[in-house]
Formats: C-alpha cells, sequence, structure tokens
C-alpha cells in the first residue's frame, strides 16, 4: 500500500504543510537487497549520515535519517525491512516532526516498544492531513452546539474530510458524540 500523509499542523521553512508517503509491502520471503538499496536511494536514505542497521541471517533491515532543524534533529525518512513492529513508534516521530535527536541510533531498535515515550497527539483520524482525535476533540469543545455547523467548522479550521473522505464517518460520530456530551 502506499498512503500519502500530511500535518498542517507542523509546517517547514516556506510555511508548507509536512507531507510524505508511506509505503508498505509484504512477501513470503526475505525482500532482495539490491531492492531495498533502491528504496533507500528513492526515500534519500543512500547517504552516508544515515544510521544503519543490517541482519542478513535473520532478514533484519533498518535505515534512519536525520535532518538538522532550527532547534533539534528529525526524521527525514525510514525503512524497516523484516521486523517491521518499530514502525508504531517510529511513525509518529516524522509524521509529526518530533525532536527525534535523543533517540540516536536507538532508532534502529527492533520492536513495537519505543526505547522512550514518543509524545504522540492523540489517534491519526484523517490521514490525508493528519488529524488526530485530540484535536478534533479540542475544536469540537469551542463550536456552536449545531451538528452542521461544528462539521462544517472542523472541514474548514482542520481540513479533515475534504480531500479522500474516508474519515468523514467517523467525523460524523465524533460531532454527533460531542453534542450529547454537551447536552
Amino acid at each position: 500500500s502506499c498512503v500519502c500523509f500530511s500535518n498542517a499542523a507542523v509546517v517547514d521553512a516556506q510555511g508548507q504543510p509536512r507531507t510524505g508517503l508511506l509505503f508498505r509491502a509484504a512477501h513470503h520471503d526475505a525482500v532482495a537487497p539490491n531492492v531495498l538499496a533502491q528504496i533507500e536511494r528513492l526515500l534519500e536514505l543512500d547517504n552516508p549520515d544515515a544510521m544503519r542497521y543490517l541482519d542478513a541471517k535473520r532478514g533484519q533491515r533498518r535505515t534512519v535519517r536525520l535532518v538538522q532543524g532550527e532547534v533539534h534533529a528529525k526524521l527525514h525518512a525510514f525503512l524497516l525491512a523484516g521486523d517491521t513492529r518499530a514502525q508504531s513508534w517510529v511513525l509518529p516521530l516524522l509524521q509529526d516532526a518530533l525532536p527525534a535527536h535523543t533517540y540516536g541510533r536507538a532508532l534502529l531498535v527492533p520492536g513495537a516498544t519505543p526505547p522512550m515515550p514518543v509524545a504522540q497527539s492523540g489517534q491519526q483520524v484523517c490521514s490525508c492531513f493528519n488529524v488526530t482525535d485530540q484535536a478534533i476533540g479540542e475544536h469540537l469543545e469551542v463550536c456552536p452546539p449545531d451538528a452542521k455547523v461544528r462539521f462544517d467548522s472542523l472541514q474548514a479550521s482542520l481540513k479533515c474530510g475534504t480531500n479522500c473522505g474516508s474519515c468523514v464517518p467517523q467525523l460524523q460520530r465524533m460531532v454527533k458524540a460531542s453534542l450529547t456530551v454537551t447536552a
């Protein structure tokens, strides 16, 4: 699968939202090293400053690249092959442009448990614009008690539900639930 992501809450020096691509592939055999090397080149992970871990015997390969920002180093790209459970804690570092300098080589550690806590901003609801349930909840708290107004306000301010539309049913449920709570 190939899924685009965007985070309007995180902008670059030109004021553009954080965008990227999440590519997942599966095969019953380990992927050939030359294929992984091609993917690394496409993700700009073939630089000398990228950190790498390779265990050919176990079919494990991890590559990460940090780029120095104004204050902290941030994750630019990563590749996990073999044990991909670390995606659950590495992906928010990339999508939310969270400081990653303190992780260093720990970014290469396999497994679903991060070596230190990752400050996340909630569960993602809108993958097109990386809008979380926390951001939606905070926005709904200050909206007038009208379902249509609330839904339209979410779309206008957070952009969720305005691109592919796959999150619209969940947004509608959240709006309805927020009306029940405030009633």
